[in-house]
């Protein structure tokens, strides 16, 4: 920006009057241009920041905290256990991701939301779009925001769980070069976990403009679908009811969880004795199928 000084006005009698005029100029921008890589990558970081309340008032980090400290400190108590009591065995995986199920859905449930439903009540889509990224490219950031962050609640605590079940083995090394195939099904299971829960969230979440709203259908659809799918299952008759199954994901992940740690799943899910690729596709089918649903909602007619 440059500036240039106008000299100040004579009068006819030759006095010179007070005052100065400023012609404010805007120079060339000269500087790189990162293009639209840059804008999906700040987009992404910035529905992170937001969603955890990252420069905003210390009452929108309480429940993120409350949820971070739910999920690790169990974590660390389970840890310490088996390093004290090793024949305990109260660091089992398929226990430890049926126990912070829950806690990774309320995470979704209420951190989620605001990656997406300030945008529509504030009605800011407009600029986004206006700018070098696309609408695919804003629903890519907004997922890939939501599942890096879920991710932190569901696979991070399990790979220290991991990493701690070694280091209080007799033999570390030998511990993490025979049990690195555990360590790889920890993370799919929590990648899984975390882009079903994120991809649902989002979905809810982009079919309004109140965060209240959003929050309070994903949270007590969650408990009430997933009651009634037992209901259901234990007093029907018929053959169909062993596919409610897969309107609980609580039930969906057990059967998952215990097919890859070789552990006993819920009565429920030993109930409808269904194959496990089932429940794979099905998540399978969330994830896409809740992407595209997302992708449709912020489609030229429908964003707004």
């Amino acid at each position: 920006m440059t500036d240039r000084t106008i000299p100040a006005a004579t009068s006819p009698d030759g006095a010179t009057r007070y005052g100065e005029v400023f012609d404010r100029g805007y120079a060339h921008y000269d500087g790189p241009r990162e293009g639209r890589r840059r804008a999906v990558y700040s987009l992404f970081t910035y529905s992170m920041k937001r969603a955890m309340g990252i420069r905003k008032s210390w009452t929108a980090k309480i429940l993120p905290i409350l949820l971070y400290a739910s999920s690790f400190v169990p974590l660390i108590v389970m840890i310490g256990i088996a390093a004290l009591l090793p024949e305990a065995n109260v660091a089992s995986y398929h226990g430890y991701f049926a126990g912070i199920f829950s806690i990774v859905g309320i995470f979704a449930a209420t951190v989620i939301p605001e990656i997406l439903v300030p945008d529509r009540r504030e009605k800011t889509l407009p600029l986004y779009f206006a700018r070098a990224i696309s609408r695919f490219d804003y629903v890519f950031s907004k997922v890939a925001a939501a599942a890096v962050l879920t991710m932190t609640i569901s696979v991070l605590p399990a790979v220290i769980l991991w990493l701690g079940t070694q280091l209080t083995a007799d033999s570390p090394a030998s511990a993490m070069r025979d049990n690195i195939g555990d360590l790889g099904r920890v993370i799919l299971l929590g990648t899984l976990i975390a882009l079903t829960l994120g991809t649902i969230a989002l979905v809810i979440s982009s079919m309004t403009d109140r965060k209240g709203v959003a929050i309070a259908v994903i949270v007590i659809g969650f408990l009430i679908i997933s009651g009634l799918v037992e209901l259901a299952i234990s007093e029907l008759d018929q053959d169909w009811r062993r596919y409610l199954v897969f309107g609980s994901f609580t039930y969906v992940f057990d059967a998952i969880s215990a097919s890859m740690f070789e552990a006993r799943p819920e009565s429920v899910v030993r109930e409808v004795d269904l194959p496990v690729w089932m429940y794979y596709a099905w998540v399978s089918f969330v994830i896409v199928g809740g992407t595209l649903f997302v992708r449709w909602r912020y489609s030229p007619r429908n964003a707004s």
